[in-house]
Parts: C-alpha cells; structure tokens; sequence
C-alpha cells in the first residue's frame, strides 16, 4: 500500500471508531449525581435558581402539583416568562428527553421532589416512559407560566 493509501486507511478506521460513551451511560448515578451534572448549572446546588433566568424549587407550585407535568417539563422542556411570587422569570429549560434514560429522569425528579417538596408524590419510571411515548413528535411546551 503506497504512504498516502495508508494514512487514507488509518484516518478511515480512526473516524469510524464509535465515541466513548457519557459517564451518564457507562457509570449509574443517583438523582443526586444528575442533579449536580445536568440541573445545578441553572436550578443551582441549593435549588435557588438564578434571578430573572431560571425559577427556584423552594415554593415552587409545580413541585406541589401533578408528577406527570414535571415528567412532560423534562422530556420537552419549556420556554417562556413565569411568574413566581411576582418575580418574572424567562429562561429556557432545555428538553432532556434524547440525553436522559426514563430511569434517570425519575431519579432525579424524585431526588428533586424529596429534597424541595418532601411528602408530594414520587415518579415511577413507567410514568415517564409512558410520557415519553405520549410526546414522542410534540414540540417544546409552550409559555404556560
């Protein structure tokens, strides 16, 4: 094989090596550990949220409501002002839906359900997937405050 035969080869099989996959594949995490790694940059650590961009979970009346709407907020994400406790808040909370198994989803919706709104229902991981398949094709939630 001539020298740029070769390389042509090398950097073939090179770029048709699959890619490694994420820690959120390879290693199980807690709610927690998803939490930290996927929720903290905009909820923050302590759940305070960031001001004008992303609500917090203390009071929030969404933690306090139906499951299913925090499973559908996950998958599909949302964009749009909410108000809380009259502060107006407009940032965009991406989906998760193609980044997050049904079984991380309900882990860190409960891990956020147990440390913001102790006592509300919990997420089964039959919920979400069923959300799941219910949403499949549907677009982004709309601004629903």
């Amino acid at each position: 094989m001539t020298r740029p035969l070769a390389i042509a080869a090398a950097l073939a099989a090179v770029s048709c090596k699959p890619s490694p996959k994420s820690p959120l594949e390879v290693v199980p995490l807690s709610g927690a550990d998803i939490y930290s790694m996927r929720c903290s940059v905009c909820h923050q650590q302590d759940g305070g949220g960031i001001p004008g961009n992303c609500p917090p979970f203390q009071n929030s009346p969404r933690l306090a409501g139906q499951p299913s709407e925090l499973i559908h907020l996950v998958l599909q994400g949302r964009r749009g002002e909410v108000v809380r406790n009259g502060e107006t808040y407009n940032g965009i909370m991406p989906a998760w839906r193609d980044e997050l198994s049904d079984d991380q989803i309900a882990a860190v919706l409960n891990y956020i359900l147990e440390t913001w709104q102790p006592g509300a229902a919990r997420v089964s991981t039959a919920e979400v997937s069923a959300a799941r398949a219910a949403t499949e094709n549907a677009p982004l939630l709309p601004q629903d405050g």
